[in-house]
């Protein structure tokens, strides 16, 4: 799931949760469990605002994506 969330993520950086919800056919509060967890992981990081932000996916050197 998580890399399912990262292709959408890496095609639209400004997608919301709601959107990745919708296009993936998962619920929203496993959506936002998930991306909380990748935060937490250094793998995803918001910048900017709820509104106008986006999303941007941390490289690292270990991971293959």
């Amino acid at each position: 799931m998580e890399l399912r969330i990262l292709s959408l993520i890496q095609k639209n950086p400004r997608i919301n949760q709601r959107e990745l919800s919708d296009q993936l056919s998962i619920s929203l509060s496993t959506i936002k469990r998930v991306m909380t967890g990748m935060i937490q992981a250094h793998v995803l990081t918001r910048k900017g605002g709820k509104r106008y932000g986006y999303w941007e996916i941390e490289a690292k050197e270990q991971r293959v994506v």
